[in-house]
């Protein structure tokens, strides 16, 4: 195998350092003001922006119901931690950093990508193939009001009786979870800005347009195509987008010579840290996708 100087070891973590620093001040200040310049942010204090909209009280039921959307959200969100453990105690000790470096970020791109364009592409108003209204989250709304009630721009959540941007968290840990299915499938084989790049054509487009056909009310939705938690949505679409991934990209370099190298993990401890806290998640997952705080369907 060709081995490489020290100087251009050395040259390349230096490289890859600063790359990490730059990327990690972008995401944040993206992050930040995007947020900040949220149309639907803006006019939350400006009672002009919504003439005559009066918000409906809040109930008890609504106010138990968002509680446990944001809880279980939080959970599937936690799932994170647990991809990041699990992908990196299963890599060699030499991409440890790049693995966990990947998974940190990758969330933050997600949210940018699904607020900018993937929430409107898969929950928005449209046609059987994709939403095309609601984008950076500005729609008109008047959750959670539900029904017949319900008006505004989201009518495929209109069957949810919390406030849009509960919706919006929850559904952001389904699309987060989708790219960091990616995440182990390429790992210790593909480079930072292509990785990043590839997660953000997932998030922001296929995984919401697929979305869309099922959730959405699109064409599959309407030929009875019926998905509670996400195993098509989410799960299968993740792990297609991972195997084209790893088509793309091949084995490891060295894996297969004229006799398979055995490449073995660094630190079982961790991975099986990140199995039980994947496995936490999904109590997240499946009971947290009724979007409601009722005892039977959650204890179901």
């Amino acid at each position: 195998m060709q081995q490489r100087s020290g100087g251009d070891l050395a040259l390349k973590a230096r490289t890859r350092k600063r790359w990490m620093t730059v990327l990690t001040w972008v995401v944040g200040l993206g992050i930040g003001g995007a947020l900040g310049m949220s149309p639907a942010v803006l006019a939350q204090g400006d009672p002009a922006a919504n003439p005559g909209a009066a918000l409906p009280p809040v109930s008890l039921q609504v106010a138990l119901d968002t509680l446990w959307v944001l809880v279980a959200g939080f959970l599937v969100f936690f799932m994170n931690a647990g991809f990041c453990m699990l992908e990196t105690g299963f890599c060699r000790s030499k991409n440890a950093v790049n693995l966990l470096a990947k998974n940190l970020i990758v969330f933050g791109l997600s949210t940018l990508a699904f607020w900018v364009l993937g929430f409107g592409l898969m929950f928005g108003d449209g046609n059987g193939i994709f939403g095309y209204s609601g984008f950076f989250l500005s729609g008109a709304d008047n959750s959670p009001a539900t029904g017949a009630n319900y008006q505004g721009a989201y009518d495929a959540l209109s069957w949810a009786g919390v406030p849009l941007k509960a919706k919006f968290f929850f559904q952001l840990a389904f699309a987060g979870t989708a790219a960091t299915i990616v995440s182990g499938a390429v790992a210790e084989r593909i480079k930072f800005l292509a990785f990043f790049v590839f997660s953000l054509l997932l998030v922001g487009i296929s995984y919401p347009i697929t979305g869309h056909w099922i959730w959405g009310g699109g064409f599959l939705a309407h030929v009875g195509f019926y998905d509670f938690a996400g195993s098509t949505v989410v799960h299968s679409v993740g792990g297609w987008a991972a195997l084209i991934g790893a088509l793309l990209l091949g084995p490891r370099l060295g894996r297969y010579q004229q006799r398979p190298m055995a490449m073995p993990g660094h630190n079982l401890s961790i991975s099986a840290l990140g199995c039980v806290i994947l496995w936490l998640g999904w109590f997240g997952f499946k009971p947290g996708s009724t979007m409601a705080a009722d005892p039977f369907a959650i204890s179901h």
